[in-house]
């Protein structure tokens, strides 16, 4: 709700100031420039910049084609229609479709002067650097989030600890699969919410590279669909518990290492151990004791990948930060 009010009170500032310079210059339509400065002012610097000098660019194109036309053809109905199916693709080709209604706007009010002036020439373009340039004013300063991302990758540990908790749990048959579905689908949305603003948060800097929370997001986005296949592999029960102990001790250490920093490397080498200490076991005697065993492989397997993930992104992020 701050965030809106805060975006609503840019937006009326913005507004208002546009018309009020548009007024003191005499410029004719100043509304023009309130309503082009309303529609520039997006959620992110670069998102304001980019789209701004794409409006620019657009507009200078729909000018020069509309004075071809009217000059050619006068200032009628019917060549009104041809600027639209000739300008139409021309910004559709170019990529730059973003410019179109306000183009369209600035052009109709030409239109409706009945003549072409290098007095109403300059007046649309001064409606048009007036409205893009008090809207890049008004973005210079955008709420910093950066806290508010840092509180979301706590949580989003804390539920990857509670998770993966549970897992350990699941290994000993002490623990409901009820509980755990809530934890998945808490971390499948507040994941979601913490890519958002990692993007938005990036995009409001333009000459510094803030990609990390970006990074970081997917890094547990690919880890969360890991524990999602995890959760499938607890729909039974373990007979054995004394084959399932070593693996429900190490998942207990993986929780208690976890945290943005941990590469993991010493859970890899843990793991290695591991692998060799069930590769000295016995072998299953029973089907449901293969089962079972085949179950603890897939899910060891996974529990490597798992941290290997981190590890990785560690490797080539970590000094990013």
């Amino acid at each position: 709700m701050k965030g809106l009010l805060y975006r609503a009170t840019k937006i009326a500032i913005g507004v208002v100031l546009s018309i009020f310079i548009s007024d003191f210059i005499g410029l004719k339509y100043s509304s023009t420039a309130g309503i082009i400065c309303m529609i520039s002012i997006l959620d992110t610097r670069i998102q304001t910049y980019v789209v701004g000098i794409k409006r620019l660019i657009t507009s200078m194109i729909a000018i020069i084609l509309a004075t071809i036309l009217f000059q050619t053809g006068g200032h009628d109905l019917i060549v009104l229609g041809i600027f639209l199916m000739l300008f139409i693709p021309i910004l559709t080709v170019l990529k730059i479709t973003e410019g179109l209604g306000v183009s369209t706007v600035l052009i109709s009010q030409i239109y409706n002067f009945e003549t072409l002036s290098p007095g109403i020439m300059f007046n649309q373009i001064a409606l048009l650097l007036i409205g893009v340039i008090v809207a890049w004013g008004m973005n210079i300063h955008i709420p910093n989030r950066e806290r508010e991302i840092k509180d979301i990758q706590l949580e989003v540990e804390e539920l990857i600890k509670s998770i993966l908790y549970n897992i350990k749990l699941h290994l000993l048959n002490q623990c409901s699969i009820e509980e755990q579905k809530n934890y998945l689908e808490r971390l499948d949305y507040i994941l979601t919410k913490g890519l958002d603003y990692a993007i938005d948060f990036n995009n409001n800097f333009i000459l510094k590279d803030n990609s990390y929370f970006i990074k970081y997001f997917q890094m547990r986005r690919q880890q969360y669909e890991i524990l999602v296949r995890m959760e499938k592999y607890f729909q039974k029960s373990f007979i054995a518990i004394e084959k399932a102990k070593p693996l429900s001790e190490f998942t207990e250490r993986l929780v208690i290492e976890l945290n943005e920093w941990n590469t993991g490397e010493n859970l890899l080498e843990e793991a290695d151990s591991l692998k060799k200490h069930y590769g000295n076991t016995e072998l299953p005697k029973t089907r449901e004791e293969f089962e079972n065993r085949a179950v603890l492989y897939q899910y060891f397997n996974d529990l490597i990948y798992f941290i290997e993930i981190k590890s990785k992104f560690m490797a080539e992020y970590g000094e990013i930060k």
